[in-house]
C-alpha cells in the first residue's frame, strides 16, 4: 500500500481560488434570466410574424438565447462544484483541495512555479498558477487530473505537460506570497501570455483512459 500523506501543516496558507457563491450565483442567474427573456422575445417574433415561412432571424435568436441559458446553468453547476475548493501552501508543497479530496504536489517534484495572465477584452485579466514538474505527470490522478495541461511552455527548458490552476484576480498576491514564502528558489515570476492561455482539462482523454484501465 502507498505511504499515507500527512495532512497539511496547521499553519499552512489557505487561499480560496474561486468566487464566492454570493458573487457568482447572482451573475449566473442574471445570465439565465436574460436568456429566457430573449427566448420569449424571439418566440413572440416567430409566432407573431404573418409571413410564411417565419423569418430565420427569429430562430437564430432562439438558439442564441438558449446558449445564454445554458451558459448560466453551467456557471451555477461550476460554482456549486467549486464552492469549497482551496489551494494550500506549506513546507511540504502545494496542496489542492477540490472540496471533496486533497492532493499534494511536493516542492521537490517541481522545477518551477509561475503566475501567468492574459487579457479578455479591454478590462478583464485572467490569471493562473502554473506548476512545472521535474518528471512525468499522472494525467489521471483522482484529484489533480483537472489541473493537468499540455501546452507550449513560455520559455525553453520547461515541460509541456504541467499543472495549471486558474484563480480569481483578488487572490493573486496571496498565491504569489505562498510560493515565495515556501519555495522561493522555484519562483519564475509573473508572465503575460496570449489571450486564451487558460486551458481545459482533458475530460475525454481522462474518461477513455480510466475506462480502459490506463
Amino acid at each position: 500500500m502507498p505511504t499515507p500523506i500527512p495532512p497539511p501543516s496547521p499553519d499552512a496558507l489557505v487561499v480560496r481560488t474561486t468566487h464566492r457563491a454570493s458573487v457568482a450565483v447572482p451573475i449566473a442567474l442574471a445570465v439565465i434570466a436574460v436568456g429566457l427573456l430573449g427566448v420569449a422575445g424571439a418566440v413572440t417574433v416567430i409566432v407573431g410574424e404573418q409571413r410564411r415561412p417565419p423569418p430565420a432571424a427569429g430562430y437564430v435568436g432562439v438558439v442564441l438565447m438558449l446558449g445564454f441559458v445554458a451558459l448560466g446553468v453551467l456557471a451555477l453547476i461550476a460554482t456549486y462544484k467549486a464552492r469549497n475548493a482551496r489551494a494550500l501552501f506549506d513546507a511540504a508543497g502545494f496542496w489542492w483541495d477540490n472540496g471533496t479530496a486533497r492532493a499534494l504536489i511536493p516542492w521537490d517534484s517541481l522545477t518551477g512555479v509561475a503566475v501567468h495572465w492574459s487579457r479578455m477584452g479591454r478590462g478583464t485579466k485572467l490569471y493562473s498558477l502554473e506548476l512545472y514538474p521535474r518528471g512525468p505527470v499522472d494525467r489521471d490522478d483522482p484529484v489533480l487530473w483537472t489541473l493537468v495541461r499540455d501546452t507550449d511552455p513560455p520559455e525553453p527548458g520547461l515541460p509541456r505537460v504541467h499543472y495549471q490552476l486558474p484563480f480569481r484576480p483578488a487572490v493573486r498576491d496571496a498565491l504569489m506570497a505562498g510560493v515565495r514564502q515556501h519555495a522561493p528558489a522555484l519562483w519564475l515570476g509573473e508572465t503575460r501570455r496570449p489571450p486564451g492561455h487558460i486551458g481545459r482539462p482533458d475530460r475525454r482523454g481522462h474518461q477513455a483512459r480510466t475506462r480502459s484501465g490506463g
